[in-house]
């Protein structure tokens, strides 16, 4: 049996993480393992830290409703897909760890979020960022170390997260579909 899809934790081999440039991380001194399963797998935690890394997490099917948390670690799991609202269901939050996990793309609902502030991504088999990402203007980090990405183009990736974004919002309105028909010159006989 081939272990490609299995659901096992990565493991803890190489546990030296490195950050990227101007990346810094400020832990704070006892992050909440605290969990509590509510009806219907809810997850609650009364803390705004939670750290769920290296719990062999494969599945983020649980809803997570806590609107108050700040920070969540999820790094060296073996998730392979973030839920569409997965960015709505946690509008406060600020540090995103996602690092040594299985990811292969981020929803698209992350352009909405206005408070997220550090995104981690090292070692993510993440070939795409969504174009809405550029939408996050409160971001300030992204790791992307030994991403495979191909979208934005490596050239682009190597400038840093402000070169992202811009790249991602360009393109954005490059290709958008017109608001109006106007903007394409029609008339409304035309229509």
């Amino acid at each position: 049996m081939e272990g490609g899809d299995s659901c096992r934790a990565p493991s803890a081999a190489g546990a030296d993480v490195e950050e990227g440039a101007g990346q810094t991380r400020s832990l704070p001194a006892a992050p909440s393992r605290d969990v509590h399963k509510g009806v219907g797998g809810i997850i609650f935690s009364s803390s705004p830290i939670l750290d769920l890394s290296q719990t062999g997490l494969c599945h983020l099917e649980d809803v997570f409703r806590i609107p108050s948390l700040h920070q969540l670690y999820l790094q060296r799991n073996a998730l392979c897909v973030i839920p569409q609202d997965f960015f709505q269901l946690l509008p406060n939050l600020t540090w995103l760890d996602l690092r040594h996990n299985r990811i292969k793309a981020l929803p698209p609902g992350i352009g909405s979020h206005k408070h997220l502030k550090t995104l981690l991504l090292e070692r993510n088999p993440i070939n795409m960022l969504p174009v809405e990402l550029g939408s996050v203007v409160t971001l300030k980090a992204l790791n992307l170390r030994d991403c495979p990405l191909e979208f934005p183009p490596q050239l682009i990736v190597q400038k840093g997260l402000v070169a992202i974004q811009h790249f991602l919002q360009m393109w954005a309105v490059e290709h958008s579909l017109p608001r109006n028909p106007a903007s394409q010159g029609l008339s409304d006989s035309d229509l």
